[in-house]
């Protein structure tokens, strides 16, 4: 099902983009973001869009809508379906930001932005998630516990990668043996060391 904007929702979304600055903070389209923000936890099983972590029990303020191509690069793409999504904040916020990155050739894109040869990682909206990525659920007692199958040595590993998902991982394990979360580094750690870290950590 398609996101539908109302006549007063396009009225909107005109009027903030005509007022300029940071069209995406302005009041006017707290409706809009709104029913964008619905659409995907409401009429689909909520979930981030990279990690693919359940929405269950979170409150609606740690859900971010997502622009897959960047806002503050892709403006005319800002209010599409297929740019749209939503995600955490760990994976929007602290990982991805405003990273093109994930694009393989800006100049041979083009304007074909909904095309899936054009990204390295899984594009939540034109590429089957579980096609790349498998994840298996466990339990103990109420500690849920994710391990992330890669499926695909292209998108599968660069999603995997890309979101430091093995972080999530040693996270979960930790969870469910009562262990504090002591594998979210501080992301201005130089990469090659936190990498380091990381695999000493998931050995613990």
């Amino acid at each position: 099902m398609a996101i539908i904007f109302e006549n007063q929702d396009n009225v909107n979304i005109a009027a903030a983009i005509a007022a300029g600055g940071n069209v995406w903070s302005n009041p006017l389209l707290f409706d809009v973001k709104r029913k964008i923000k619905d659409h995907y936890i409401i009429n689909e099983l909520p979930k981030c869009c990279y990690c693919s972590r359940l929405f269950v029990g979170e409150f609606r303020m740690v859900i971010d809508v997502e622009h897959i191509l960047p806002q503050s690069k892709y403006s005319s793409l800002r209010f599409e379906e297929l740019n749209l999504n939503v995600a955490c904040k760990r994976c929007n916020m602290e990982i991805k930001r405003s990273r093109v990155d994930f694009i393989i050739d800006e100049t041979i894109m083009g304007t074909n932005y909904y095309q899936s040869q054009h990204y390295k990682l899984i594009h939540p909206n034109i590429d089957k998630y579980e096609e790349h990525l498998k994840i298996v659920t466990g339990r103990n007692g109420n500690a849920i516990v994710n391990k992330y199958i890669i499926l695909t040595d292209d998108k599968g590993q660069y999603t995997y990668d890309y979101f430091e998902l093995k972080e999530l991982e040693i996270n979960n394990l930790n969870q469910a043996q009562g262990f504090r979360n002591i594998s979210t580094l501080s992301r201005e750690i130089p990469d090659i060391l936190r990498n380091q870290i990381l695999k000493i950590l998931s050995k613990i």
